[in-house]
């Protein structure tokens, strides 16, 4: 990875989100890596958003251990998108190839998957800049906007050209390497859990997210952190039975050595996350005290994602004001609303910064939302 992403310097104030000072053009020879999972409504209306989530989620790890572990991204809920440069277009197509066969193969799920050149969004009239958002202990974030990361979805859903082939390049064992989805969903603690996607309907007018930001925050108490929907007092692990169904669909193993390591493991992390053992061991401590600074439950790649933990009064107060800048012709948004968040888990080690956890509403989330902000841009276009 040349130094390019490294380099940026970082915000921490998400009120800084599409602050042009802290944007960058993204370099012409690099290329947007898209997976959108099709067919995500249907998969939700079956009980299986929590499958469509570990392919989102598997869509950024299975670049950051294949190719290269600083690439930028952003997670969807029913998709991601990564940013490789030239020199890594190569690999970062076997590892579309290769989520694609075992996305359908284990989860029975198809994808769109696909590279799109930089070059190629500015010829058809649209920049890709980006910034990185400072959220924790050597946790960054990037942020994309000018249009160019939509243009690139739209270009790999719609046309066959710009999409991958599936085949089985790497093992799967590669492919989903350090993702685990052995936490419960979390309670919301206030009462509801809001998943939000928010567009200003001026995609050059820079003030409108700015004020959506502020209002919201003063809605929530002053504070985004009391809304992070990941609070580990009420969280738990699911059952040895469970998590092991799931690590047999996602590894290449049989009553082998990884078998049984992957039983030992178990056999040692269920019961000292359920039962709270975790306390009195201080490196496993300050790891559950930092997973919610390794969340990433505010972002924006063209439209602001939030996944937070309100109220009733605040979900109604939030609605209510987006409803209303809205009908100014301010914004188009989409909610989801249900009761505990979902989070998936890339975990290469305990310490700070070695683990990541990619954060949205159960019950259709971010997709649910995604399927609303449509209806509304389609009615301000009708």
């Amino acid at each position: 990875m040349d130094n390019f992403y490294r380099q940026l310097t970082g915000f921490t104030d998400i009120a800084q989100i599409v602050d042009e000072r802290f944007y960058q053009p993204v370099p012409d020879d690099w290329y947007v890596s898209v997976v959108d999972v099709r067919g995500s409504t249907e998969a939700i209306e079956r009980g299986n958003y929590r499958d469509v989530n570990f392919i989102g989620a598997a869509a950024i790890t299975a670049h950051l251990n294949l190719v290269n572990p600083n690439l930028p991204f952003v997670f969807g809920g029913d998709g991601a998108t990564v940013l490789v440069n030239e020199s890594m277009r190569d690999e970062t197509l076997k590892v579309l190839q290769s989520l694609s066969h075992y996305a359908r193969e284990s989860f029975a799920l198809e994808l769109h998957a696909g590279l799109v050149p930089v070059r190629t969004l500015r010829t058809m009239g649209k920049d890709l800049q980006i910034a990185k958002y400072l959220t924790g202990e050597s946790i960054a974030q990037a942020m994309f906007k000018g249009g160019g990361v939509s243009l690139a979805e739209t270009l790999v859903k719609n046309r066959a050209e710009f999409r991958c082939e599936s085949s089985a390049v790497f093992s799967k064992t590669d492919i989903f390497s350090g993702l685990t989805c052995r936490w419960q969903p979390v309670p919301s603690g206030n009462g509801v859990t809001l998943s939000v996607l928010i567009q200003p309907q001026d995609e050059n007018d820079q003030t409108v997210l700015t004020q959506v930001i502020a209002r919201i925050e003063t809605i929530l108490g002053g504070s985004f952190a009391a809304a992070n929907p990941v609070s580990m007092n009420t969280a738990s692990y699911r059952s040895f039975l469970d998590n092991l169904k799931r690590q047999l669909r996602v590894t290449d193993i049989g009553f082998n050595k990884v078998f049984f390591s992957t039983l030992y493991e178990l056999f040692l992390t269920v019961p000292l996350f359920n039962l709270k053992g975790f306390r009195f061991i201080p490196g496993v401590q300050n790891y559950v005290d930092q997973i919610p600074l390794h969340c990433d439950f505010k972002k924006y790649d063209d439209t602001l994602r939030m996944v937070l933990d309100c109220s009733p009064s605040e979900y109604r107060a939030i609605e209510d004001y987006l409803q209303s800048a809205q009908q100014a012709g301010q914004l188009c948004f989409g909610i989801h609303v249900s009761d505990a968040a979902q989070m998936t888990c890339y975990v290469e080690s305990m310490s700070d910064g070695g683990h990541l956890h990619f954060v949205d509403g159960t019950d259709g989330g971010y997709a649910l939302a995604a399927k609303l902000l449509k209806l509304a841009e389609t009615r301000l276009t009708a």
